[in-house]
């Protein structure tokens, strides 16, 4: 891995937040329901693990410690050597690191993980990658395994510009209404520059019709509070959306 061997993590910020090397936003310090509940599903899928977008481990390390299997990726190979660092010795042979931005640079063979986590890590792509996203991960994923997804919506703090232009989107049934080409017309200098410049905010319609359409089977859905976002970026409860699906036995 050509990783950097004297790379650190970054200290986190007041409200917990670790800064990504990569100017991809943050890993946050705790686990939100989703990724605690795909740490605890982990070691009894059909299958390891598969944490996307893992940065430096929250939810690898978490599902590492319930005895699973887990293979992490990062489109950064610094976080996950940083990530690897972190663990304790008897932890890492049931470690596998990934590299490679997914979904293309992520091969894997067809039906051979168990569980898959994607934190906030989809709405960094616009609507066909999306879509591609989904069916690499129905693919990889074997029958009787379960998908995680975490993203952020429209409604934080620092995007509550925006938050009226997405609601008449919504209105008019754009299939994206989230999407936003340059979010510094919305957000405060110091914010923007540790994100990209296009982010797709999501909601529950939006993923709920991009999984189902896959062939998953929604389990559960929903907005959730997000109490270790920083003040200035909380909102009104509805700052993330997260989404549980399956692949039926049958993989259809």
């Amino acid at each position: 891995m050509n990783a950097d061997a004297h790379q650190s993590m970054p200290p986190a910020d007041p409200s917990g937040r670790i800064r990504t090397l990569n100017k991809m936003g943050y890993m946050t310090s705790t686990l939100d329901p989703y990724s605690a509940e795909f740490a605890r599903f982990a070691p009894s899928g059909p299958g390891p693990a598969l944490d996307i977008g893992a940065a430096y481990g929250i939810a690898t390390i978490a599902a590492l410690s319930h005895g699973a299997l887990v293979i992490a990726n990062d489109i950064d190979p610094r976080h996950l050597e940083i990530l690897r660092e972190r663990l304790p010795k008897e932890a890492r042979p049931r470690l596998s690191l990934k590299p490679g931005a997914f979904p293309d640079e992520l091969h894997l063979p067809e039906g051979s993980v168990g569980s898959i986590l994607i934190s906030r890590v989809l709405h960094f792509f616009d609507g066909p990658c999306i879509e591609h996203s989904a069916q690499r991960a129905f693919r990889w994923l074997a029958p009787g395994g379960k998908i995680f997804i975490v993203a952020e919506t429209p409604y934080l703090g620092t995007f509550r510009e925006f938050i009226p232009i997405y609601e008449e989107r919504k209105k008019a049934g754009i299939p994206w209404p989230g999407l936003v080409d340059n979010i510094s017309r919305f957000i405060p200098p110091d914010h923007a520059k540790a994100l990209p410049k296009m982010m797709n905010l999501l909601d529950e319609d939006v993923l709920v019709r991009v999984f189902k359409k896959t062939g998953f089977a929604i389990e559960r859905s929903g907005t959730m509070a997000r109490p270790d976002f920083p003040t200035n970026v909380q909102f009104d409860g509805r700052e993330s959306v997260g989404l549980i699906a399956r692949k039926e036995l049958n993989g259809r």
